[in-house]
């Protein structure tokens, strides 16, 4: 056991049901306690439209993935603290599933990776404009005031496929954001994920992550109450805490961001 790790919760966890990822929920658990963990929360990307069969079904969360985490609270419960969870996007008509799935969970993490526009699914992933920024502020509004939600992921992931210049427009779409989180009382997620994918230069000339996004933490700084978490996002085992973890961490401190370990769930 590391006793000297700088972090010892994470709440941002996938497993091999999103078909992108490594590992049971116990793999995570069992990897969390040999690294010294308190506390680990397993949040894959719960099954949410028909089309998307990309993810587990709702029979495999009900007869794989809670079982699974079950059995490893029964197992583990004296050594770590385990909580249940998934990632997912918010959609206004799946309001009662969301109410559903957390008599079942101890929470939801909102991870908003497709817009819908004129109808339309948009992937986060693969092209944003400065009009997808300002919906994916909205939709993320809407999620966040729903209530359903204590953690959103990646709030910045729209600046991952966005070729344009930080600038005013943007920054009154995060703060709509950050605003709201506020609101309704949502950790805002430093992810590390995104900050394995590599360091790039902002517009002016500073070292920064696609997201993490320099810029949108700055302005995250103006808001003294905000909560923040920092997550590893992991889909792989050798993720869930590792260099890059800790550069995360040195970030959120030269910020003076208000990290917030252990959350109430």
């Amino acid at each position: 056991m590391d006793k000297n790790i700088k972090l010892k919760y994470n709440y941002h966890t996938h497993c091999y049901l999103c078909n992108h990822a490594e590992g049971y929920p116990h793999d995570y658990i069992e990897r969390a306690i040999k690294l010294g963990f308190r506390g680990i929360g397993i949040s894959d990307h719960g099954p949410l439209r028909p089309e998307w069969t990309h993810r587990m079904s709702y029979d495999d969360f009900i007869n794989i993935y809670l079982k699974d985490i079950d059995e490893s609270i029964n197992k583990y419960s004296d050594c770590i603290e385990i909580y249940k969870g998934l990632e997912i996007e918010y959609y206004e008509e799946y309001t009662f599933y969301y109410h559903t799935l957390l008599t079942k969970l101890d929470y939801l993490i909102l991870g908003q990776h497709a817009l819908k526009i004129n109808g339309k699914i948009v992937d986060v992933f693969q092209k944003m404009t400065k009009e997808y920024i300002y919906e994916y502020a909205n939709e993320v509004v809407e999620g966040l005031n729903s209530k359903c939600f204590k953690i959103l992921a990646h709030p910045d992931l729209f600046m991952y496929k966005y070729d344009g210049k930080w600038d005013k427009d943007l920054e009154l779409a995060s703060r709509k954001i950050i605003e709201a989180a506020i609101k309704n009382d949502v950790y805002l997620e430093l992810n590390v994920n995104g900050a394995r994918r590599g360091l790039i230069k902002n517009f002016l000339g500073e070292d920064t992550w696609k997201y993490p996004y320099l810029d949108f933490w700055k302005l995250v700084t103006k808001y003294k109450e905000t909560k923040v978490v920092i997550n590893a996002d992991c889909h792989k085992l050798d993720y869930l805490y590792d260099d890059v973890t800790e550069e995360v961490i040195d970030f959120a401190k030269k910020l003076n961001l208000n990290v917030i370990e252990r959350l109430e769930l």
